[in-house]
C-alpha cells in the first residue's frame, strides 16, 4: 500500500522536533503553538502507520524508522535553503509580477497601498487575487496574503500583525428614510438584513451574528463576497456588518447601535519564508505596515 502524505508540512514540523528534541523548542522555532506541533506529529505517524519518536520525560527521541525519514527530510531542507538563496539572488530587483491575496472585503482597505506601490514601482505588475479560500503560499499561488482572524500557524509562513480592526452594523440613509432606525437590539429582528451564504458565514463574525439573531425571513439578501454585501448595504437593501474603516469611505452610512454591537478582529501580513526577503515582497510589506501604523 502506497504511503500517503496529506500535508508535507507535517514532515517539516516533525523534522524540527527530531532536530531539537522537544515540542516546545520546535514550536518556538516554527512560531506556532505547542499543540500544533503535536497534532502534526500525530497526523504524520497515523498516515505512515509507524512510530517516529520515542516519547520520554526529557523530550522526543527519533526511532530507527524516524531516523530514515528525517535523513531524507534533512536533504530536502538543504535543497530548499539553496532554492531560497537562488530566489533571493534572482529576485533582487523590482520587476516582474507580485501576487497579493486577500478576501474581497479588504480591497477597499488595501486600494491606497496598491496605488502607492504601483506609483513607486511601475515595473512590477501587481496582481490582487480576491478569494475566500486560503491560497497556498508554499505552492506559489501568491507571494503575500492579508488575512483576518487568529494568527496563521503554518510552519513555513511568517505572520506579522498589521492591525486590530473592528466591525459594526450599518445602514444607508436611504434605508433609514424608508424603514427607520432601530433604537434597541430587540427592534433589530423587525428590520431587513444583508448576510452571507451558507458555509461562508462562520468565517465572518457579523454574518454569523445575523444568522443567530435575525429571523431567516428578514435576511433579504445573501452574498458570497463581503464586497458585494458592502454594495448592497450602501444601496439600501438592508442593515449589515462592515469593517469601520470600510464604512468610513461611504458618508451615507450610519452605524446602528454602536455601543451594543461590535466585532473585533486582527489583521495579519503573511508571507512564505522562501520569498519573504525578496525585493518585491519587502517593498510592498513596508508600505502595508506603514499604512496601518498611521
Amino acid at each position: 500500500m502506497a504511503i500517503q502524505f496529506d500535508d508535507w508540512q507535517d514532515v517539516k514540523v516533525a523534522f524540527e522536533v527530531a532536530r531539537l528534541g522537544t515540542l516546545t523548542a520546535a514550536a518556538e522555532v516554527l512560531n506556532v503553538h505547542h499543540s500544533t506541533v503535536l497534532r502534526r506529529i500525530n497526523n504524520l505517524e497515523k498516515n505512515l502507520n509507524a512510530r517516529l519518536f520515542h516519547r520520554h520525560a526529557r523530550g522526543y527521541k527519533v526511532t530507527e524508522i524516524g531516523a530514515k525519514l528525517f535523513t531524507t527530510a534533512q536533504s530536502i531542507n538543504g535543497e530548499l535553503e539553496r532554492l531560497h538563496n537562488d530566489i533571493i539572488a534572482a529576485d533582487s530587483t523590482l520587476r516582474g509580477s507580485l501576487l497579493l491575496t486577500t478576501v474581497s472585503g479588504f480591497i477597499d482597505v488595501l486600494s491606497d497601498v496598491c496605488e502607492q506601490f504601483q506609483s513607486l514601482h511601475p515595473q512590477v505588475q501587481l496582481e490582487v487575487i480576491l478569494d475566500q479560500k486560503r491560497l497556498r503560499l508554499d505552492h506559489g499561488q501568491a507571494h503575500i496574503a492579508v488575512r483576518a482572524g487568529p494568527r496563521p500557524d503554518e510552519g513555513d509562513y511568517i505572520a506579522q500583525h498589521l492591525a486590530h480592526l473592528s466591525s459594526g452594523l450599518y445602514a444607508s440613509q436611504r434605508y433609514i428614510d424608508k424603514y427607520g432606525i432601530p433604537k434597541t437590539v430587540k427592534q433589530l429582528p423587525l428590520h431587513n438584513f444583508v448576510s452571507g451564504v451558507v458555509g461562508y458565514n462562520a468565517r465572518v463574525p457579523y454574518f454569523a451574528w445575523v444568522d443567530e439573531n435575525i429571523p431567516a425571513g428578514q435576511v433579504k439578501l445573501r452574498v458570497s463576497e463581503t464586497s458585494e454585501a458592502t454594495r448592497a448595504i450602501v444601496k439600501g437593501l438592508g442593515i449589515g456588518g462592515l469593517q469601520h474603516n470600510v464604512a468610513a469611505q461611504y458618508p451615507d452610512l450610519v452605524q446602528i447601535l454602536p455601543n451594543e454591537l461590535s466585532w473585533p478582529t486582527d489583521l495579519w501580513l503573511v508571507t512564505h519564508h522562501l520569498v519573504h526577503r525578496t525585493a518585491k515582497v519587502q517593498a510592498f510589506s513596508q508600505l502595508l505596515k506603514a499604512y496601518f501604523k498611521k
